[in-house]
């Protein structure tokens, strides 16, 4: 009995592992990103002052740094560029240590803005966006391939 409870605890296991097939591993992981994109696009609307609803800006801000908490290892081996499409470059890969501490950036910074998104300061606010907004770009200068214009 034993033996058997131990194979089927392997074979779910592998059932598991197996179920983050690169493609719909890449998907999803592109899927957040627009997800974060989308929450920075909200967001720099009200800092630009096109939008005045700030009523909503802790709620974006929370969502990003919640997104953000796990982004690396959204990146595993297999899901380059030679498996599957995406923008995602080799340096990803070659540079992991350097591609973890981007994320890790996003991360520190996405929290700062969801505490100061829960105050009334907007000065404080619209000056650590930009801190937000610039740990995404430095990232995405190393580390996406660059858009068609």
């Amino acid at each position: 009995m034993t033996l058997r409870l131990a194979l089927l605890a392997f074979l779910l296991a592998t059932a598991a592992h197996s179920a983050d097939d690169a493609p719909s591993l890449v998907k999803y992981r592109q899927t957040v990103m627009k997800s974060i994109g989308a929450h920075m696009t909200a967001m720099s609307l009200v800092v630009k002052k096109r939008v005045t609803r700030r009523t909503q800006l802790a709620a974006h801000a929370e969502s990003i740094h919640a997104l953000s908490g796990d982004i690396a290892t959204l990146f595993p081996q297999g899901t380059d560029s030679t498996k599957v499409a995406t923008a995602a470059l080799p340096a990803v890969w070659s540079q992991p240590d350097k591609f973890a501490a981007a994320a890790k950036a996003l991360e520190r910074e996405s929290a700062k803005l969801a505490e100061v998104a829960r105050g009334t300061d907007a000065a404080a606010f619209d000056v650590q966006f930009t801190k937000v907004s610039d740990a995404c770009n430095s990232c995405h200068k190393t580390f996406r391939e660059r858009e068609s214009e």
